[in-house]
């Protein structure tokens, strides 16, 4: 019995969950157009939709299919279309359906509607009456281009018109929109108005030019050339009509801007789509369309600007709220950015004079104190310089051996380093703090330092712990100076070898700077007079570093040295022995 339970109710939690997994799935919605891509009513509809639908839910797929009954017509090839989708459709799960215009609604009807009769559809742009016996999940939104309005705009704009000539194509559409259009045109003041069938354009191009300034032409749906058997874009026909005829052509469409077409009360294909998009959406929510929704928000005013400067009509005729469109930008609008710039800086200009004057003083007590502080900065530096200067004389006077060594070594290291590509900030430090090499032999007795001839063993093990006393020495403060100084002070006396003092260190394993001095001393120390040694010629000094290049001293180092020796001895003749 208990296993039971625990089964039935594994079953239940799994049900909910997968309910829970089924709701959680992106909508899905198939829009069907009457026409194909190269419409730009079309287009302009679809692109509509997506944007609604972007802003509102952006995980919800969109599927679009394309009847293109401009150019396909009759039963044969929408009956193997509608075969075809069937198969296409059959199984798929849709949330809702939006029809765009007449055509997509009828082939609903005829192919798809037993398939989707759950489904919540939605038609936009249709014209004629609406069908009472629709399915109940089918809802229309009528194309409300609202003529009316732009008759009024017309006959108000030519106070002397007779005629009005509402001119379409003759397709199920144009016929259509002609017959809502009828009551209108039966009753204008002061004017009479027919509806023209035309076949083609170039019978309605015939037509209009037989007009005079008494006609005022509006232009309806004109998708299809009959007798040339082809569609036809709203480009190609607001450009030839409107060449064709010597008054303004009127339209209820803004797809026929900016072609020629002088404007009225337009319907935008766009808020077509969008109002459609947003039907769909209440139906989901539940909401009645009459409560948030009316088709004439898909329309507005809108003039275009060259064709009222073409027959010289004035703006001012037409509402406050119309959108004009070709209009150039005026000289704020051109130069608005500048304008609001130089503006901007004007304001900006009051507020900177007032500050400046205080500024400035703080700026010139900033300056003064910055100079102080520099030239402090300087003279804390020479005397730095000057005392590691001192002291390295010092500890080379106490072995007699004269105060210009240290200058020789330090200079003779800079160019070494300088020759190595070296940043210059790193040049200065090696020859600030190359005098302080031997500082460890303030520990070395005076009778050492001072003996005329060769140091015994014992006598040498007790120099060479100048080396590591020195680097303890400078270790103990953290600035940059005496850290190199550390450095050069415990490895100069290392050997490329491995064989020198006093950490037997080898090749890289010893600091760059230390390398550097070891070299500049010993070059110095065999080319001057000791109190152990006379000075070499610079031929054997020369000779001698050739022998110890790879041994005792770096390779490349002693490249540089030899290769630079006109360099080297200039540096000896700046500061010769006193």
């Amino acid at each position: 019995m208990g296993r039971r339970v625990l089964l039935t109710a594994w079953l239940l939690l799994w049900f909910a969950a997968s309910v829970r997994g089924g709701d959680a799935q992106a909508r899905r919605v198939l829009v069907i157009h009457s026409y194909g891509r190269d419409m730009s009513w079309t287009e302009d509809v679809h692109r509509g939709i997506q944007d609604f639908f972007a802003a509102q839910d952006p995980t919800l797929e969109l599927r679009a299919e394309y009847l293109d009954t401009k150019h396909w017509t009759g039963s044969p090839y929408l009956d193997e279309l509608g075969g075809l989708l069937r198969r296409k459709l059959r199984g798929v799960r849709l949330d809702g359906i939006l029809l765009s215009d007449n055509n997509a609604l009828d082939f609903f009807l005829r192919y798809l509607e037993p398939l989707f009769s759950q489904t919540p559809v939605v038609a936009v742009g249709i014209n004629g009456p609406t069908d009472p016996r629709l399915p109940a999940h089918i809802r229309v939104l009528p194309e409300a281009t609202d003529l009316p309005k732009t008759l009024d705009l017309a006959l108000r704009v030519n106070p002397q018109a007779e005629r009005v000539h509402y001119l379409h194509d003759g397709t199920e559409s144009g016929r259509l929109l002609a017959e809502e259009a009828r009551p209108f045109l039966e009753n204008l003041r002061g004017a009479r108005g027919t509806a023209r069938e035309f076949r083609s354009l170039r019978e309605a191009e015939r037509f209009l030019n037989s007009l005079g300034s008494g006609d005022v032409v509006v232009l309806s749906t004109f998708f299809r050339d009959q007798e040339q058997g082809r569609g036809v874009t709203p480009r190609e026909v607001a450009q030839v009509l409107s060449r064709a005829s010597p008054v303004p052509v009127w339209s209820c469409w803004t797809i026929y801007l900016p072609f020629g077409v002088v404007g009225g009360y337009m319907l935008d294909p766009r808020k077509v789509g969008e109002q459609g998009a947003r039907l769909l959406d209440l139906t989901w929510r539940g909401v009645l369309p009459a409560e948030r929704l009316h088709p004439s928000a898909s329309g507005g005013y809108y003039a275009d600007y060259r064709v009222l400067r073409r027959f010289g009509l004035e703006l001012h005729q037409w509402p406050a709220d119309t959108r004009v469109v070709g209009r150039p930008p005026s000289f704020y609008e051109r130069h608005r950015p500048v304008l609001l710039g130089a503006g901007a800086v004007v304001l900006l200009l009051l507020g900177v004079i007032v500050l400046l004057a205080a500024a400035l003083r703080a700026k010139n007590r900033a300056l003064t104190q910055r100079r102080q502080m520099e030239k402090l900065q300087e003279e804390i530096r020479a005397v730095q310089e000057e005392t590691i200067d001192l002291l390295g004389e010092a500890i080379e006077g106490r072995s007699r051996e004269t105060a210009n060594h240290v200058r020789r070594v330090a200079e003779t290291a800079a160019f070494l380093g300088r020759g190595l590509g070296l940043p210059e900030q790193e040049v200065l430090l090696l020859r600030r703090v190359a005098p302080l090499h031997d500082v460890g032999k303030i520990a070395v007795p005076d009778a050492i330092l001072c003996k005329p001839g060769r140091l015994d063993p014992q006598e040498f093990e007790q120099v060479k712990r100048h080396a590591a006393l020195e680097e303890e020495l400078l270790s103990r403060s953290p600035r940059e100076s005496l850290s190199a100084a550390a450095i050069i002070a415990g490895q100069h006396h290392e050997r490329w070898d491995g064989a020198g003092y006093p950490r037997g260190l080898r090749e890289e394993e010893i600091h760059l700077y230390g390398r550097i001095v070891a070299v500049a001393d010993v070059f110095d120390a065999l080319a001057n007079r000791r109190c152990y040694k006379e000075a070499w010629p610079i031929s054997r000094v020369v000779e001698s570093f050739r022998d110890e290049r790879g041994r005792q001293f770096d390779p490349l180092l002693v490249d540089l040295l030899l290769e630079g020796m006109e360099e080297v001895l200039s540096i000896q003749a700046r500061f010769p022995d006193r």
